[in-house]
């Protein structure tokens, strides 16, 4: 019996080793300047309801006028429903205000923290950095 425990170990053993540590990691937010946040205006060109994050992307005008296109991810689904957001509250072509925390290298990628769309106002992930949580 005790030999039959040993092997029943070992193949448990290898079996949890077999596992991808890849599969347990998820990446930080490094990438995002956790003291700023910037709002911009722009207009919806996509909406992506999926796991691991959702995904807004549209289109800013920058200070001479240029179309510039951003992305701006919040967490999964189920997180989001949680928060009031839906798969089909953003349409292709909706004017949206975004506050968002960006990334630290200029791309135009960020975080939401705040999404104003159609008159409504949505809570996304984490503070906004200068503004007071207390309510």
């Amino acid at each position: 019996m005790n030999t039959k425990l040993r092997v029943i170990g070992m193949v448990l053993g290898l079996g949890i080793l077999a596992v991808p540590v890849t599969l347990l990691a998820h990446h930080g937010n490094a990438i995002y300047d956790e003291s700023k946040a910037v709002t911009v205006k722009g207009v919806v060109t996509d909406w992506l309801w999926a796991n691991p994050h959702c995904l807004l992307e549209m289109d800013v005008k920058d200070e001479k006028g240029n179309a510039v296109h951003w992305t701006a991810e919040v967490s999964n689904p189920p997180d989001m429903i949680a928060r009031g957001w839906s798969r089909k509250m953003f349409k292709p072509g909706d004017e949206v205000t975004v506050t968002m925390i960006v990334a630290k290298n200029g791309e135009p990628v960020g975080r939401i923290a705040r999404a104003t769309v159609n008159g409504k106002t949505f809570m996304g992930m984490g503070r906004v950095p200068g503004e007071d949580t207390k309510q």
